[in-house]
């Protein structure tokens, strides 16, 4: 039921976004769609929406770091966690 509703969603015109389980879809002019601010295609975005409904926890996992990643953040917690490695390997060495 939710996928039909999702597809009816995708092909109105007159209601821009909406929220599902703390994600926010937004259309754009360009017939795309914004899931928390990275950019998705419609068939991309069905894909997400499914996962995001999923009982399936590494499902709904999989879905976050999607969005992660097309938004930068996903990018921003790496480099993130990379500096803090150099860091205490750095701290282990000078030891």
């Amino acid at each position: 039921m939710l996928s039909e509703d999702f597809d009816l969603w995708l092909r109105v015109k007159f209601t821009d976004e909406f929220w599902l389980r703390g994600h926010r879809f937004e259309k754009t002019k360009n017939e795309e769609v914004l899931v928390d601010g990275g950019v998705f295609t419609k068939n991309e975005a069905k894909h997400l929406f499914k996962l995001i409904i999923s009982r399936n926890p590494l499902d709904r996992l999989n879905a976050t770091l999607l969005m992660w990643e097309r938004n930068g953040a996903l990018i921003k917690i790496l480099i993130i966690l990379a500096l803090l490695m150099l860091i205490l390997v750095y701290i282990r060495v000078k030891r």
